[in-house]
């Protein structure tokens, strides 16, 4: 039909899977035993609040990510980041454990931030003005602004900056920060700035 485009697909395939995955281990809220930890604590969560806000931003970032880097290469990033975010802190002394998909949120801030400032550039250099592009050139920059007033925050935790509070693992989400930034870090140096 004339009046329904195909070519949008509001979810990903990987994504899909994931938040699936995660919804199911909430509605079950498995007990946490040693072998359910080590398999699933970076997709369980402590909570309505802990689940809502970790789904809501995996959906938004993993949806924009996948499609930009290809499923093969987000599957890779998205299964094997949270289990180092998770257990490098632990590993290293340096952090305790934790559950939670926000070690994935963290490291896909980490490489949104800089993609969406070199996509919100050229946008920016290419429009013409038209309301649309307006629009989503100032969603765009809200999301930026979000997304690094949330590192920011993250860092001065993690540094002592601000105190760090009760239930949350700063040390596993300011790990999963910097994997974020040194993802795209490397698919720039491998694949240019542009296409990182």
């Amino acid at each position: 039909m004339w009046f329904v485009r195909t070519d949008i697909n509001p979810w990903t395939s990987v994504t899909f899977v994931l938040t699936v995955l995660m919804l199911v281990l909430y509605i079950v809220d498995p007990p946490i035993t040693e072998l359910s930890y080590i398999l699933l604590a970076p997709w369980m969560h402590a909570g309505w609040s802990h689940f809502w806000n970790n789904l809501f931003v995996f959906v938004l970032l993993g949806t924009w990510i996948e499609r930009r880097v290809g499923w093969q290469t987000f599957l890779t990033f998205a299964v094997l980041i949270p289990y180092l975010a998770l257990y490098t802190p632990v590993a290293f002394k340096y952090g305790g454990l934790s559950r939670g998909a926000s070690g994935l949120t963290l490291a896909l801030s980490g490489y949104a931030i800089p993609a969406l400032v070199l996509t919100l550039s050229e946008r920016i250099n290419g429009t013409d003005g038209q309301w649309r592009e307006v629009a989503i050139i100032g969603l765009q920059l809200l999301v930026v602004l979000y997304l690094t007033a949330d590192a920011i925050v993250t860092t001065k935790r993690f540094i002592g900056l601000t105190p760090h509070p009760e239930g949350i693992a700063v040390s596993a989400h300011f790990t999963a920060l910097i994997i974020g930034i040194l993802w795209f870090a490397w698919r720039g140096w491998r694949h240019g700035i542009f296409d990182a």
